[in-house]
């Protein structure tokens, strides 16, 4: 049996540092509070969540009832929460990603500018609810090809584009192409999507072409995960999204199976070892 791991997968920066300072803060106090859960996956919500984390999913709502310390994930959130939580002299730890916090100053910047924002992105995901919470004015969310397409850009406009960190690098692509084609040079293009996202995406995508099977552990609600899901899909028709070692497709492989494997930035590396060595000793 080959088991084959992509170069650049399990967590990112963003995360580990989430983490890191949820596990610190745990170690110093009894309890705290984490603005949605600190990351999709969830054996580690568990594992924190018996340290004494409490998950919480509305903070203006329920702010006379929190007594201590809040936690912002690495998604990050709208400056109406921030500045809810600075009114009610909360402490916080802030744990919002620098990659996520950088958008935040660039739609705050042009949107107060008088540019209308484009986010590429899942408008239901935290991270671009959170990017919205920071635009002051106009915006649009789009999250494929044709949406873009069926856009009315004005072009006596002023546009700014972002988008969310983990998207999908080869459509992302496709998009800017076609503003390019189309000569929409009243639009300000940032290419947000982070330096870790895009080498996952092309690690795995090496990865799938070469294999038998291809694993991709992570959370089911990850949306990192779900796009390495997807790339790989395009590759290895027998691509599994697993969450852990216990969900491993064990019919389709045998001592001569080629075995990919890929992570999701949400994914720490005992899972994936996890699951390398129950692959393994399958053999």
């Amino acid at each position: 049996m080959k088991i084959k791991k992509a170069e650049h997968m399990g967590f990112c920066f963003g995360v580990k540092n989430a983490v890191d300072c949820a596990t610190k803060a745990l170690d110093e106090e009894s309890k705290i509070y984490s603005y949605g859960e600190i990351i999709h996956n969830q054996d580690v919500v568990e594992l924190l969540a018996n340290k004494g984390l409490i998950v919480i999913n509305d903070i203006v709502g329920t702010i006379d009832k929190i007594d201590a310390k809040v936690l912002i994930r690495s998604h990050g959130v709208s400056k109406k929460i921030i500045d809810t939580l600075h009114e009610n002299n909360i402490e916080y730890i802030d744990a919002t990603c620098p990659k996520v916090k950088n958008i935040h100053r660039i739609v705050n910047k042009y949107s107060s500018d008088e540019y209308e924002i484009i986010i590429i992105g899942d408008s239901s995901h935290p991270e671009v609810i959170g990017i919205i919470g920071w635009i002051n004015g106009k915006y649009h969310t789009i999250n494929n090809f044709e949406e873009i397409k069926t856009l009315s850009i004005d072009r006596e406009k002023k546009y700014c584009l972002v988008c969310q960190t983990t998207f999908n690098n080869n459509i992302f692509k496709e998009i800017v192409e076609f503003l390019n084609e189309n000569d929409y040079t009243n639009i300000v293009v940032n290419n947000t999507i982070c330096d870790a996202t895009i080498k996952r995406q092309e690690s795995c995508i090496n990865i799938a072409a070469n294999s038998d099977v291809m694993l991709v552990v992570g959370g089911k609600n990850s949306s990192n995960t779900k796009k390495l899901y997807e790339l790989c899909k395009e590759k290895c028709e027998k691509t599994f999204l697993i969450e852990n070692y216990r969900e491993i497709p064990y019919k389709y492989i045998d001592k001569n199976t080629k075995i990919g494997i890929t992570a999701g930035a949400s994914t720490p590396d005992w899972v994936i070892e996890e699951v390398i060595q129950y692959v393994r000793e399958s053999e």
